[in-house]
């Protein structure tokens, strides 16, 4: 079978070599990709460690074979319509014509939902519910606050990207309002995600930070807010989440979740009253964090029961799909399959993909 290996350096190139078609361990599948899809970690991790990999993780395709576990279980059949979420940095990635991924972190993609819809959600979805219902506690949407319950304010900056989305369009599941929405010139991808009755409001960060935050305050009109997400996490982004956070109440505790272990998230301006979390979506797989990572959580038993939470999450996810309450992120297919690869990540890498994810059609 082809895949692709992704050297980062000296400069972003992809080789398409021959390899052998991926074994399955117990509780793995092996997929026949159809679509793969793609994210910024995977020109920027391989960046910061040197590495070359194949370091595609979104695929979209069909059962190709099982491992024993899995086949025990009969929940996955050989042709089925599958989603997963392939374990980072490991052989076997989403940039092949064959990708391995664990049961866990695989689903079934309803049929009113296309191979390059699927594509956009494992990563991005799976990084959402872990920031706001693992990390932050807040409640998830298979037990969704009340009705009659009062304003539970989120800020979520980088509202445009596939992560932000996500996350509200997880959030206004959860029935948490109002959703303050930070972003830019894409605003158009997260006007139809935001419920402006509930009290949701869109705030433009190119205005400068003070305007900024002074935007936000007006938005939250006096309430107190202890959430944010930073789904850009990049210089410094979180620092002024974190002010937000504690000039909207008299006392914490305030949690802003980031997405980025490049940073150590020490910063002299953070005030001592919020909780800075970095979310590794690995723990979905691994139920840990590596050793050398940033802001994790000072409880880690509780984390090892990431992995049970996506097990759940994603068979969630799929029943959502099918019942159209939540859809994939716009994208766009990079022509050539397997061979789009290289230019489809150097677009990443230049900040072009605008409100899109880039997709790649291989099969």
């Amino acid at each position: 079978m082809k895949e692709v290996i992704v050297h980062p350096l000296p400069h972003l190139r992809g080789e398409i070599r021959e390899v052998f078609i991926p074994i399955p361990a117990d509780d793995e599948i092996v997929i026949k990709v159809v679509v793969a899809g793609s994210n910024v970690k995977d020109w920027s991790h391989i960046t910061a460690l040197n590495i070359a990999v194949n370091s595609g993780d979104d695929i979209a395709g069909t059962v190709y074979s099982m491992g024993a576990s899995v086949q025990k279980t009969a929940e996955f059949r050989v042709g089925d319509r599958v989603a997963a979420f392939h374990r980072m940095l490991t052989p076997g990635g989403a940039y092949a014509e064959y990708a391995i991924a664990p049961a866990q972190t695989t689903f079934i993609i309803p049929q009113n939902v296309s191979f390059e819809e699927a594509a956009t959600l494992p990563l991005v979805t799976l990084t959402a519910g872990i920031s706001l219902f693992r990390r932050q506690s807040l409640p998830p949407p298979w037990n969704p606050r009340p009705p009659s319950s009062g304003p539970l304010p989120l800020i979520v900056y980088g509202a445009s990207s596939a992560l932000g989305t996500f996350a509200i369009k997880l959030a206004r599941l959860s029935n948490i309002h109002p959703i303050i929405a930070i972003c830019g010139a894409s605003h158009e991808v997260v006007d139809p995600l935001l419920d402006f009755s509930r009290g949701d409001r869109i705030v433009d960060y190119r205005k400068g930070i003070d305007t900024m935050k002074a935007s936000v305050k007006d938005a939250l009109g006096g309430l107190s807010a202890r959430h944010a997400l930073d789904a850009i996490s990049s210089k410094g982004t979180w620092v002024p989440l974190a002010q937000m956070l504690h000039e909207s109440a008299n006392s914490g505790p305030f949690q802003v979740s980031v997405v980025s272990g490049a940073n150590r998230y020490d910063d002299a301006d953070i005030p001592s009253s919020v909780e800075i979390l970095y979310t590794y979506v690995g723990t979905g797989h691994y139920g840990e964090y590596k050793p050398t990572m940033p802001k994790q959580p000072a409880d880690k038993a509780i984390v090892k029961y990431d992995v049970e939470f996506a097990f759940v999450f994603y068979r969630y996810l799929s029943r959502l799909l099918a019942q159209g309450d939540i859809y994939g992120h716009p994208f766009e297919v990079i022509p050539g399959g397997l061979a789009g690869v290289e230019e489809g990540l150097n677009k990443l890498k230049n900040g072009e993909a605008r409100g899109v994810k880039y997709v790649y059609r291989v099969s």
